[in-house]
């Protein structure tokens, strides 16, 4: 008989016991768990400072949203032109405009440079090799965000030359080559010349016959607005001629800032900093995720107790 109180204590000490060691076990569990999960956020965030692509994020960019001269719609524009079939000679010395074909040519490239002057001074020399002409120029920026648009005008013969030439200058992350052929619109103007010409023929004609002053004045007006249209139109056409072919090169060059370098130390310090911050975020998601689970099984218990008593 007294041993049976003994025993009874020694098998609840034991239960106590078991209980205690396997609360122990979870907790630390729980504990070389989360220390694991903070220690792997750490170091991943760690190597990715590191990595290239947090490099490029570092430097400068422009957007890469389009070329410059997209909305520049005031500027130049230059044509040249080519044969249309294999014999040039056939054709009148006077030059028809319909043995040749009128297009607009034009290359536009965007580029980044580490060494702005230098790349500046070689895009200028090149110009000038070329016998180019720079026909537009904007600078913007200070040094370490500096900017240059230069639209250059190359002979069609020398165009594709320059273009390789060019594309070797900094890095070029966009370039595109577009051709688009004028020779109607060439004839166009052609057209409206020939008629602006004809009816400022037979107004000066009328200039000479008699009439009232009021008569005179308004033909004089009209006179003097054909011969506006005609200068315009002498503008235009003049790009259209041999002596002003060119084809259109748009570079677009872009100072890239130094990378900013930074110790081994300032590394360990922001991926702390990151790590503690995403860390918390992550305890607080599971902290919620086991309280809506908790009150999922209250109210399933609940749920379950009232069925039994009804």
């Amino acid at each position: 008989r007294t041993k049976i109180p003994v025993v009874r204590i020694f098998q609840a000490f034991i239960q106590h016991a078991m209980k205690f060691s396997l609360a122990s076990f979870n907790f630390r569990a729980a504990l070389w768990l989360l220390t694991g999960l903070f220690c792997v956020m750490f170091l991943l965030r760690l190597g990715y400072s590191y990595s290239s692509r947090s490099r490029v994020q570092n430097t400068y960019t422009d957007g890469v949203s389009g070329s410059f001269f997209d909305n520049q719609s005031e500027l130049r524009k230059n044509y040249a032109s080519e044969s249309k079939n294999a014999e040039p000679a056939a054709a009148p010395a006077g030059g028809n405009a319909s043995a040749a074909q009128k297009y607009e040519k034009t290359a536009s490239l965007q580029a980044r440079t580490d060494n702005f002057s230098d790349d500046e001074k070689r895009l200028r020399e090149i110009s000038r090799n070329f016998d180019a002409i720079i026909q537009y120029e904007q600078r913007s920026g200070n040094p370490g965000h500096r900017v240059l648009h230069l639209m250059i005008g190359v002979r069609p013969e020398s165009f594709d030359s320059f273009y390789v030439v060019a594309q070797q200058i900094g890095k070029v992350y966009a370039n595109t080559v577009t051709k688009v052929d004028k020779t109607t619109e060439f004839r166009e103007l052609n057209a409206k010349k020939a008629s602006l010409e004809k009816a400022l023929a037979s107004l000066t004609d009328l200039k000479n016959r008699a009439g009232s002053i009021s008569d005179l004045v308004g033909l004089h007006d009209k006179i003097l607005e054909i011969e506006r249209q005609m200068q315009e139109l002498g503008v235009e056409l003049g790009n259209f001629s041999a002596e002003n072919e060119f084809c259109t090169v748009r570079f677009s060059l872009h100072e890239r800032a130094a990378t900013r370098t930074i110790s081994f130390l300032g590394r360990v310090f922001d991926a702390f900093v990151w790590t503690a911050q995403y860390y918390l975020l992550v305890l607080l998601g599971l902290a919620l995720v086991l309280v809506v689970a908790w009150l999922l099984t209250v109210v399933a218990s609940r749920l379950e107790g009232f069925g039994k008593k009804g």
